[in-house]
C-alpha cells in the first residue's frame, strides 16, 4: 500500500484564510430585489406658488461725494531779510507748504545749504491774503551777499 504524506510550508493556511477572507469582503452583498437605475417620486407635485409683488425702491439714490474743502486762506508774513531756513519754517508755521527758491542775482547757484542764504524778495508780496495752497518763492542770496 502506497501512503501518501502532504506537507504544508507553515503560515500557508494562514495566508490562504487571509486570502479568502478579503476575497469575501470585495463582494457586494446579494440582494434579491432588482435596483433601479433612477428613484422616481411618484407623489404630486404642488402647484406653483404666485410671486409676489416686487416692491417700490423707497431710498434715494446715493448722494454725489462732496466737494473738497476750500483751502484756507491766510495773509503771507514777510520773509525778506530773514535766512531761507527760518523763512522756510515761518512760511510752515503760518500754514503755506509749497515752498521755492532761487539765485537772486541769476547766478543759477542752487540753494542746498539753507542756512547760508538770505531772502531778499518774496512772492507773492508780504500782506498778499491768499490760499495756503499758493506756492511762495524767495529769491535769495549769500549770507555775505548784498540784495540786487
Amino acid at each position: 500500500m502506497h501512503t501518501h504524506r502532504r506537507t504544508t510550508l507553515p503560515g500557508a493556511t494562514a495566508l490562504v484564510a487571509a486570502a479568502a477572507l478579503l476575497g469575501l469582503a470585495a463582494c457586494a452583498p446579494v440582494t434579491s430585489e432588482p435596483v433601479p437605475d433612477k428613484i422616481v417620486d411618484s407623489t404630486p407635485a404642488a402647484p406653483p406658488t404666485p410671486a409676489a409683488p416686487t416692491a417700490q425702491r423707497t431710498t434715494p439714490p446715493p448722494a454725489a461725494p462732496a466737494p473738497p474743502p476750500a483751502p484756507a486762506t491766510a495773509a503771507v508774513p514777510s520773509f525778506v531779510g530773514m535766512v531761507l531756513q527760518s523763512a522756510q519754517d515761518g512760511a510752515q508755521a503760518a500754514g503755506f507748504f509749497l515752498l521755492t527758491s532761487h539765485d537772486a542775482l541769476g547766478k543759477n547757484r542752487l540753494q542746498v545749504l539753507d542756512r547760508n542764504w538770505r531772502v531778499c524778495t518774496q512772492t507773492p508780496a508780504p500782506g498778499t491774503k491768499t490760499g495756503t495752497d499758493t506756492k511762495l518763492d524767495f529769491g535769495t542770496v549769500k549770507l555775505e551777499e548784498r540784495c540786487p
